[in-house]
């Protein structure tokens, strides 16, 4: 029983029923030695009358076919189509494989002795036919007593049996009790370096994911804002500003209608509380607060862009300490506000916020303020000049604008000490390649371990030149630390640039003195004498303090207690406006004071000095 497809052979003439015409291998006509013999054999090798197969299908080659003499049906295919057998389908099989080995043996037998005594060439050519016949039957008997013990599945010895009549390869039968339906050991290694190499993909992916997304959350959120309408323009001198009415609401992304930006008026600041809800680091020195309602909703101010907020904290109890921060964020962004804040080592506030303040903290806010506006109603282009953290005005100007789709020429000239201290590289970039109008110009120098390959050093009249067409009849917005703006103004005059086209940030870092108006100065006559002193009231307080003539209201709320809020304290923040009830004033710098609410009585009270009366404040 070496191979199951010899085992099926079923014999030479079972073989020959299934192509007509070829069943012997003898000269057509010849006779036949044995015709007695043969078809005994031929009979005794189909079950007796009335059972459902042949034992030999084709055993009469007269009626050969393909089921068999007198249309019963073949062995193999009754074995194909009974892959399970009842019990008295084993019996019948065993019985059929047992005829089929005495037949055999019987052939083999008779065939053996013609073939040693015969002299005849044909004899012997018919005995080796018998032989082989002889030998099909053993092997087809063998091949049905294994099926009906059980050994060999029926189906697959059929199966291969008539695989090898087509001259096809046959299944191993041990391929037929594979470890895995089937299958071998080398196709279950491949299938399992397949799934390892398949798992190990999607664990790269999961991770380049998480990756992209750290960055994401270590940059401002690069994703489109939802786009707001213009707002009205700043007032920033000439005449009272015609009142704009607030456009109607926008629809908003979530099927709603999203709150219009609208103009806040100058004495409407708001007062309170917002929640640290995450702090990103931008540079070594730089830091990103990410401030919340507590309540959640959307932030309880409107502000434009370039306006800043004032900031008090308490790093000693019962005596606070207040700075003011330009907002970095848009307008458009009314979930949370950004404050991007630089850590100066000998700032007190700087300090505490960078070393203590944490997420989920409170701070106490007072805003918006600020004249150093730009919402694109100003002008039709607009060049914005800055350096180290004097971006952050810079940014909130240019994310608003993105956000508006504005039409008009933007030109973003930044300077740094070092390209590891550019402050949102990775979201000006990204800017850059979206928006056509947008032309960055950045100069710094390579830090160790990153990439630069821009201008390197300051800004220059020569960078300025071949970067911005047609500079003289820009608008042009300068913020930085006082040495680069001073230099940055120089610089501007020496290109021909007016006066009236530069416009600075003058709070925090950046803050600087008004300078006096340069006049004759008399020759002393006489010794100075102390200007009569008057009174000041503060209203709100209930406290009166005494005013000399060449003291400051702001000086003179500091002196008695009473708290003005003020940042600059050179007339070009605006924070410290405050209600006039009673009395003249005189101020030296106006920049930080509408010419609307100037003519309804407000002034600033870093610059308010009395004409000689007593004033009256609401403070």
């Amino acid at each position: 029983m070496s191979d199951m497809g010899g085992m099926m052979s079923m014999g030479g003439d079972e073989h020959a029923s299934h192509h007509p015409g070829m069943g012997g291998m003898g000269i057509p006509g010849a006779p036949s030695s044995r015709p007695t013999e043969q078809g005994n054999m031929m009979s005794r090798m189909l079950p007796q009358a009335g059972q459902a197969l042949s034992a030999v299908p084709g055993a009469d080659k007269a009626d050969a076919g393909c089921c068999g003499a007198r249309g019963r049906t073949p062995l193999y295919t009754f074995m194909m189509t009974h892959p399970k057998l009842t019990d008295a389908e084993r019996q019948m099989l065993a019985d059929i494989a047992a005829q089929r080995l005495q037949d055999g043996l019987r052939e083999v037998g008779t065939a053996s002795v013609d073939a040693t005594q015969s002299l005849s060439w044909e004899t012997m050519r018919r005995s080796s036919q018998h032989l082989h016949d002889g030998v099909a039957l053993l092997d087809s008997g063998m091949a049905a007593r294994a099926a009906a013990t059980g050994l060999v599945n029926p189906q697959m010895v059929a199966f291969n049996w008539f695989t090898a009549q087509m001259g096809l390869p046959t299944i191993a039968a041990s391929q037929q009790n594979g470890l895995f339906f089937g299958l071998t050991p080398a196709h279950l290694v491949f299938m399992t370096i397949l799934i390892l190499v398949s798992i190990a993909l999607l664990i790269l992916q999961v991770l380049r994911l998480h990756r992209v997304q750290e960055i994401l959350t270590t940059t401002t959120a690069f994703a489109p804002k939802p786009t707001v309408p213009p707002m009205p323009p700043s007032s920033t001198g000439g005449g009272p500003t015609p009142p704009v009415p607030p456009p109607p609401p926008v629809p908003g992304p979530g099927g709603g209608t999203a709150t219009p930006i609208v103009d806040v008026p100058r004495h409407g600041l708001w007062r309170g509380s917002l929640k640290v809800a995450r702090i990103i680091r931008e540079t070594p020195a730089i830091v990103t607060f990410y401030l919340v309602p507590a309540d959640g909703g959307r932030i309880p101010f409107d502000f434009k862009p370039g306006q800043f907020v004032q900031l008090t904290i308490e790093p000693t109890s019962g005596k606070p300490a207040s700075r003011s921060y330009t907002i970095a964020s848009s307008p458009g962004q009314v979930e949370h506000l950004e404050l991007t804040i630089k850590r100066e080592e000998h700032g007190l506030v700087s300090r505490y916020l960078h070393d203590t303040v944490k997420e989920g903290d409170l701070l106490k806010i007072a805003g918006p303020s600020g004249m150093f506006t730009f919402t694109g109603e100003e002008a039709d282009s607009i060049v914005l000049l800055s350096g180290g953290v004097g971006i952050t005005p810079m940014m909130a100007v240019l994310r608003y604008l993105t956000d508006i789709v504005w039409p008009g020429e933007i030109y973003f000239v930044y300077s740094a000490h070092a390209s590891i201290d550019y402050v949102f590289r990775q979201e000006i970039e990204w800017l850059e390649r979206r928006n056509d109008k947008l032309h960055v110009i950045a100069t710094m120098r390579r830090s160790p371990g990153t990439e630069w390959s821009g201008p390197e050093g300051r800004i220059t009249k020569e960078l300025l030149q071949q970067s911005v067409p047609d500079l003289t009849n820009r608008r042009i917005h300068v913020c930085g630390p006082p040495g680069m703006m001073a230099s940055m103004r120089a610089l501007l005059t020496d290109l021909g640039v007016p006066e009236a086209n530069v416009h600075s940030e003058a709070f925090g870092p950046a803050a600087m003195k008004a300078e006096p108006a340069v006049g004759p100065v008399a020759a002393p006559s006489s010794p100075a004498v102390t200007p009569a002193a008057t009174t000041i009231t503060f209203s709100t307080s209930g406290k009166s303090a005494p005013l000399q003539l060449d003291e400051t209201v702001l000086d003179a709320a500091d002196a008695a207690g009473v708290n003005i809020p003020s940042s600059c304290r050179s007339g070009i923040c605006g924070m410290c406006m405050t209600h006039l009830l009673q009395g003249q004033v005189t101020m030296a710098v106006e920049d930080g004071l509408d010419p609307a609410d100037k003519a309804k009585g407000f002034i600033l009270a870093c610059q308010a000095k009395t004409t000689g009366g007593p004033l009256v404040v609401e403070a």
